[in-house]
């Protein structure tokens, strides 16, 4: 791909007139060079055209001026007369508002010309390039300008990856390559990451070389969605992201242009998205719990300590501690996706979360608050009700801070926030978000209860897809099922699956001839176990399909076994061979996983095994 056909695009002029030398412009702030390089024109009719394909990214409230961004990121000022905002507007027309997509030649405002020159004014037509920095622009002066005229044309010069010492990162040279291919810092506007992927919103999507991209060493693949480029790299995202910001020195989670907005996916793909934001980042901490409250559960059950000791009581506080505390790091991780301060996000998990609506005395259910009736409700390990507080807050408080003035801000505008919202999220949002809760988990219930092993097979064989596909939101329910139920079903899914995927792609190995593509692909299978399916199912399932089928097969039948069987799971944990403690009880669950693993294993194993010919 010819990346400089990309960034190369023509500048026409955006008005007819005569042209004339930035240099003889008759007013000093252009003239000197000091806001760019460009030139001027004595129009001869009075309508402005965009000079370029773009957006228009800048609008003087008078007319009088205008901003475009280039499809390459170049911005484009054309300022109409000289002194001509004394005017108020007077004699100008707008056809367009900031954020307008617009075409080349396209009319964007019309201009009185002789109403300019009646006020004593000078009415050439100024064309700055505001960002020349990052541009090779070659120009081309004529006599006399059409609206065909090329007066320029622009090259992105090469991307500007930061020059550092990659040899005391660990992917480093990873992160560098991703950065050149993307464009350079400039042409990212947000980055962030999920559970697997880097996600990048790139300020121009033709500026990214996708195929390239995909060879980059290290990602299992790239997918474009919602505005997105997302680099599937499996677990250690996170390091990977943490790098490739150092590296690069994009600000995470932030627009690095306000003209630049990430492309909206459909409601559920954004109610998904939300959900996972502000639940995802905090499993570190309840992977961790969850594994503790297990080898509780292993070591009680060996009888290796005894229940009532007071090491065990110390462990479950451990164990306990990310579940109960639980809206705080998810109010945290909400005030950060509704673009607040996260130190909010905090006090309004410590306001659902205070004694006196957690523990009320005795005999009081609620509170009167003027007309409003506020429930005594204890929110601890909850997820829904801290999410939709935060969300009310952070409306309340984004129309509040803008309304105040700046000096004023920090004084004002959270306390007058909290005094709103605060009574509306205790009255509201939160016993909604309680009432969501129940109603998911109830739904669920009742689906797994009344058509088990349906429900069951369909769950755990479409869940290989919904790692492909990237939907999140899935821990969510999971953990509103151990916080209300105290066990649960839907997480197991994720282990079969794993062991499914794990199955299909060792047989698959086993069809192929001695290779580093077959010991890939044991390799690939053998990490599922510990629950890293990313690369068997980009590097492998995927692309030769039958492995997937045999997976999903495989993973389907054991689920369906499962829910015949009863299996739960008592703790969150990573779906992998390392949480089976979290299945211990006093009776024969830990069995039963046992048998549902091999089931898992075994049969999407000889599912692929049967319909993967031999490599020949």
């Amino acid at each position: 791909m010819d990346m400089n056909k990309k960034l190369k695009i023509d500048v026409l002029s955006p008005a007819a007139g005569q042209y004339v030398p930035l240099r003889e412009i008759k007013d000093e702030t252009f003239s000197s060079g000091v806001m760019g390089s460009g030139f001027g024109i004595m129009p001869t009719k009075g309508v402005i055209y965009a000079p370029i394909n773009g957006t228009v990214s800048m609008l003087f409230p008078t007319g009088h001026a205008i901003g475009f961004t280039a499809e390459n990121g170049l911005e484009i000022l054309v300022h109409i007369g000289i002194d001509t905002v004394n005017l108020n507007g007077k004699g100008f027309e707008v056809l367009k508002k900031t954020g307008d997509t617009v075409h080349a030649n396209e009319a964007v405002i019309k201009f009185d010309i002789d109403a300019i020159k009646e006020a004593g004014l000078d009415p050439t037509v100024i064309v700055i390039y505001t960002n020349e920095s990052k541009y090779t622009i070659e120009n081309y002066e004529a006599v006399q300008l059409a609206l065909d005229t090329r007066v320029a044309q622009s090259f992105r010069k090469e991307a500007n990856v930061m020059k550092k010492d990659l040899s005391k990162y660990e992917y480093g040279a990873m992160c560098s390559e991703i950065l050149e291919i993307i464009g350079g810092k400039e042409n990212i506007a947000n980055v962030f990451h999920c559970i697997t992927r880097l996600r990048i919103v790139p300020v121009n999507r033709d500026l990214v070389d996708i195929e390239k991209l995909k060879n980059v060493k290290g990602i299992l693949k790239v997918v474009e969605s919602s505005g997105q480029i997302q680099c599937v790299i499996g677990t250690t995202v996170p390091e990977v992201f943490n790098e490739f910001v150092e590296i690069s020195g994009v600000t995470a989670e932030s627009t690095s242009t306000g003209n630049i907005k990430e492309k909206k996916p459909n409601l559920i793909t954004r109610g998904l998205n939300t959900l996972a934001s502000c639940v995802s980042p905090g499993l570190y901490a309840i992977v961790a719990g969850g594994m503790i409250k297990g080898i509780v559960a292993l070591i009680t059950a060996l009888g290796l300590v005894d229940a009532s000791s007071q090491i065990i009581t110390v462990l479950n506080a451990v164990g306990d501690a990310p579940f109960y505390f639980m809206p705080f790091t998810v109010g945290f991780n909400a005030a950060k996706r509704f673009k607040v301060k996260e130190v909010f996000g905090i006090m309004t998990a410590g306001i659902l979360m205070y004694s006196t609506f957690a523990a009320p005395a005795e005999g009081i259910t609620s509170y009167a608050f003027g007309f409003l009736t506020i429930p005594a409700y204890n929110y601890k390990a909850s997820i829904f009700p801290v999410i939709l507080s935060v969300w009310i807050f952070s409306l309340i408080f984004h129309f509040i801070d803008k309304k105040m003035p700046k000096n004023l801000r920090i004084v004002f505008s959270g306390a007058l926030s909290f005094l709103i919202a605060a009574p509306l999220f205790l009255a509201f949002a939160a016993p909604i978000g309680n009432e969501i809760a129940k109603l998911m988990t109830g739904t669920f219930a009742w689906l797994f209860t009344n058509a088990g092993p349906f429900a069951g097979a369909l769950f755990c064989g479409i869940i290989p897809l919904t790692i492909i596909f990237g939907i999140k939101g899935w821990s969510a329910i999971e953990l509103q099922n151990l916080s209300t139920l105290g066990y649960d079903y839907m997480l197991p899914n994720f282990f079969y699956s794993n062991l499914a995927v794990s199955g299909a792609i060792l047989a698959y190995s086993l069809k192929q001839k001695p290779s580093d593509n077959r010991s890939a692909a044991i390799s690939s299978g053998l990490v599922c176990i510990l629950g890293i399916t990313e690369p068997a199912l980009y590097g492998y399932a995927l692309p030769e399909k039958k492995p997937l089928y045999a997976a999903m097969l495989g993973g389907a039948i054991a689920g369906a076994v499962a829910m015949l069987l009863g299996v739960v799971t008592y703790a969150f944990s990573m779906p992998g061979i390392t949480s089976i403690a979290t299945y211990v009880d006093n009776g024969n669950n830990f069995l039963m996983l046992l048998i549902t693993m091999a089931v898992a294993w075994g049969a999407s194993f000889a599912i692929s095994y049967a319909i993967t010919k031999k490599e020949q």
